[in-house]
Formats: C-alpha cells, structure tokens, sequence
C-alpha cells in the first residue's frame, strides 16, 4: 500500500488516497553504486569521501547525476535500469 491511512495521526494532505500498488517482477540491487562503479562509467568521483575507497558507496551524488549514470548505464549494457521509485507503479 502506498499512501497514509485516514485515521493515521500527523498524516499530511499530500498522502492521500491510499491505494494498492503491485509491480512486475523487477530486481533490485543489495549494494549502492560503489565510488569504484562510478568512477569507471562517469570518470569522475564526486564523493566526499574518496579516502575511505573505492569500494565505499558513491556519495554527494545529485538527481540530475543519477539520472545521467542510469542513461549511460543503459546505453552500456542494452539494458534498462531505474532508481527505486513509488512510481513505477
């Protein structure tokens, strides 16, 4: 279910209507984008921290960045990948 209940305390306007959602099959990744997979497909690094090393999660990443490496990871593999959304329902 996505949205908010009626009778739930606090919830706001823009959480409603509640409804059902249900997806086809779709597989998710276990692990964030690591700054190693990142910097091999954008070649560049714009995580905070790169000390800690490549295979830390990519940080400081924006929206418009994600989208651009999810584009360029399709082109790469032929395949379609999307960031984890309500929706794509």
């Amino acid at each position: 279910m996505t949205g908010s209940p009626a009778d739930e305390l606090g919830r706001d306007a823009n959480e409603v209507p509640q409804r059902r959602v249900t997806l086809a099959s779709i597989a998710m990744g276990g692990t964030g984008v690591t700054q190693a997979q990142w910097k091999a497909l954008m070649g560049n690094n714009p995580s905070y921290f790169k000390k800690r090393g490549d295979n830390c999660p990519a940080d400081r990443v924006r929206w418009k960045d994600a989208q651009d490496y999810i584009q360029r990871l399709n082109a790469k593999t032929g395949k379609t990948h999307a960031l984890p959304s309500e929706a794509l329902s």
